[in-house]
């Protein structure tokens, strides 16, 4: 009977929902049919950020001639887990892969057939590349990962100057939408209202004229038509690290720099509930006056619209919603950036404006 259990141990995945399990993050998670491969000894690790909605986007490994030596991951925020094992042997790689438009496609690994350390790890992405580090296993049982949706949230195992065992967390289904709620921006309205920030008149067009003609009225026509770009983005690290690039729903006191409709712009908060992460568009700046000049009569015409620019934080909770039902958030800072205009106005007058920059800030 115990040369059963050791043949079953040869490399073998095996089912990993133990009390030791419950004591880190890879405790308990949006994974399922977890599984490792390898021995039974060595000292616990856990590898995963994925309650903070850090995702794993790389991959190091080192490995000799008798099993896998040392792991090491990468996460999407920038950082990097510590390096399990002893960092040893001839053989290492190391691969890594965007989030945001790739992910795994397939992880195979196998024991070093003797019932005590990861033999062997190969991983591949959906773009077609590779990670193959481990000794040789021709004869071996190789045992496939289940990838689901491709986003690896995680690893966990044992080690000590080896790789004991090691097994993967992923997403266990795809994405079905990611709203981010409870959203509330680190100033007020009324705060960048008081201080005007960063918003401007700018002066678009400017005119003197004279009606040269000595007998005769004159209807000189200031106007014309400006186009000027409009931006509004929100970032986030969680809708890039899950590859989400579908529109997002935000719920919360979402800041707006608005209205383009009028000729002021101000700070206030939408009651959009679906956005886009980045979105550019174009407005027409439209202006037109008719004066009526007597002869020899002189005007003055200047054209003005307002331009508003906003960079700021937000706090929030995104909420990741699974095709199978399940949901799960975590809470996570964001930024958003805006570029607006108001309409454009325009007036003629006898006497001519007084000097000043081309932009003034506006003074409600």
């Amino acid at each position: 009977m115990l040369f059963s259990a050791t043949k079953l141990l040869l490399g073998a995945a095996c089912l990993l929902f133990g009390a030791a399990q419950a004591q880190d993050d890879c405790g308990e998670g949006p994974w399922q049919d977890v599984s490792y491969t390898g021995g039974d000894g060595g000292g616990r690790f856990c590898a995963t950020k994925w309650k903070a909605g850090v995702v794993v986007t790389g991959v190091e490994v080192w490995a000799d001639k008798g099993s896998v030596r040392a792991v090491q991951f990468y996460y999407s925020d920038g950082t990097n887990s510590q390096q399990w094992g002893k960092v040893d042997g001839d053989k290492h790689a190391r691969l890594d892969w965007d989030p945001a438009v790739d992910g795994i496609s397939q992880i195979k690994t196998w024991g070093n057939g003797r019932a005590q350390y990861l033999g062997r790890v190969f991983i591949r992405t959906k773009k077609g590349a590779e990670l193959d580090v481990g000794k040789d296993t021709s004869g071996q049982d190789t045992f496939e990962t289940n990838v689901a949706s491709g986003i690896m949230l995680g690893a966990f195992g044992s080690c000590g100057d080896r790789i004991d065992n090691m097994g993967f967390l992923f997403l266990k289904s795809k994405i079905e939408k990611i709203t981010i709620d409870d959203v509330v921006f680190s100033e007020t309205p009324e705060m960048l209202n008081a201080r005007m920030e960063g918003l401007e008149t700018v002066i678009l067009d400017y005119a003197d004229h004279t009606n040269a003609n000595t007998a005769a009225t004159e209807t000189f026509t200031f106007g014309k038509t400006d186009t000027k770009s409009t931006t509004k983005s929100f970032s986030n690290t969680a809708t890039n690290s899950f590859g989400w690039s579908t529109a997002t729903e935000l719920s919360g006191k979402i800041l707006d720099l608005g209205a383009s409709s009028t000729t002021t712009l101000k700070y206030d908060y939408s009651k959009a509930t679906t956005e886009e992460s980045s979105t550019t568009n174009t407005v027409m700046l439209t202006y037109s006056v008719a004066t009526v000049l007597a002869p020899g009569q002189r005007t003055f015409c200047r054209a003005t619209a307002m331009s508003g620019t906003y960079k700021g934080d937000y706090t929030s909770t995104v909420n990741i919603w699974l095709e199978d039902g399940t949901t799960f958030g975590f809470e996570q800072e964001g930024t958003m950036e805006q570029v607006n205009w108001s309409k454009a106005s325009s007036v003629c007058q006898d006497n001519d404006f007084p000097p000043e920059k081309r932009a003034v800030k506006f003074i409600s």
